[in-house]
């Protein structure tokens, strides 16, 4: 039998997936909510409290995962697709969420951001219509979504890097497949 390209996952990685990602898309929804009631309301559509609470989510969410797993063991290829699936989800959500929150929620922030992307020296060929289209929920949320979603491919690989067990263990494993 040709273990050598059998997929290694062991558990139910779309369930995982899922659930961590509805997770992580609540969590940094919640990040923002706190940041606004201490009032230190977002500028950006995400910005680097934000990346820094993606990257502690997803190594929650891996971890819980691998925890939950028969034997408690996770090889790099499932926690990084865990970590990104959850990752893109929890994005989805986000910038659903920001998409409320720049609606209905926080009524200055699109003025704050406008006079961010007004600031900006490249887009001092815009006219203010042009910047308004860039300040419009929908596009603050496809940002967020955007930039979540690209960092998650990073904050992905830091988390399978550091969840990921050694090869050795991961050989006898698959070895105890094999024999099965």
């Amino acid at each position: 039998m040709n273990t050598k390209n059998k997929s290694n996952f062991s558990g139910n990685y779309w369930s995982g997936i899922l659930k961590y990602g509805l997770l992580i898309g609540l969590g940094l929804s919640l990040v923002v909510i706190i940041r606004l009631i201490i009032n230190k309301p977002i500028h950006y559509p995400i910005s680097y409290s934000e990346y820094f609470s993606l990257l502690i989510f997803m190594f929650i969410g891996v971890l819980l995962y691998r925890s939950r797993l028969e034997d408690g063991k996770i090889c790099f290829k499932e926690a990084y697709w865990v970590a990104l699936g959850s990752g893109i989800i929890g994005a989805i959500i986000y910038g659903i969420f920001i998409y409320v929150y720049a609606s209905f929620i926080d009524s200055s922030f699109q003025g704050r951001y406008f006079d961010i992307q007004r600031a900006v020296e490249a887009n001092s060929n815009l006219s203010d219509e042009q910047i308004n289209s860039i300040v419009g929920p929908s596009s603050i949320a496809i940002s967020s979504i955007l930039f979540t979603s690209l960092m998650s491919i990073f904050w992905g690989l830091i988390v399978a890097v550091f969840l990921k067990n050694k090869k050795k263990e991961l050989k006898e494993k698959e070895i105890n497949n094999v024999d099965k």
